[in-house]
């Protein structure tokens, strides 16, 4: 179920840092934007420190991933701005080329026969995922985004101390 309104809450923790999370309500995996918005959180933040948020909050300005309003911003300009063609690309290629070692030990096998089984996944999951990641466009990870990521209904939680 939606949010009906946006939630910020902060949790106390004695730390150096103070961690970010900025999410929604999820989709499940049968909804037929699951992909397109798979690629587009390993485009945004989802591939470490190759991702455009880790761009404009480390390398940009030099920042740590506590800084909220760059993060909130830089969410809004992916969801409302085209993808830059190589970073698609990149994205697609890291996932794809990564796909491999997700699935090389017996422990990461059974933890995705355990997801299969969990969301009644078809049986066929690890084979076609590769080819379902290789026609999305930036169209279709933007159209994805600006459907199902609203901007004023977003939960943000922080964790560390206060400053």
């Amino acid at each position: 179920m939606p949010l009906s309104k946006a939630i910020q809450a902060h949790i106390e923790f004695p730390s150096t840092q103070t961690h970010l999370l900025i999410g929604q309500v999820g989709i499940n995996r049968a909804h037929p934007d699951y992909y397109a918005l798979y690629l587009g959180n390993h485009i945004l933040g989802g591939s470490g420190l190759t991702s455009i948020l880790s761009d404009e909050v480390r390398e940009q300005r030099g920042l740590a991933y506590s800084t909220k309003k760059v993060a909130l911003e830089t969410l809004k300009n992916f969801r409302n701005n085209a993808i830059d063609p190589q970073k698609l690309q990149d994205g697609k290629d890291n996932i794809i080329g990564g796909f491999a070692l997700e699935t090389a030990s017996n422990a990461n096998i059974l933890t995705y026969l355990s997801i299969i089984g969990f969301y009644e996944l078809p049986l066929d999951f690890l084979g076609t995922f590769i080819d379902k990641i290789k026609p999305i466009s930036a169209y279709d990870i933007q159209k994805a985004y600006k459907s199902l990521i609203n901007m004023d209904k977003l939960v943000v939680l922080s964790v560390g101390a206060t400053k």
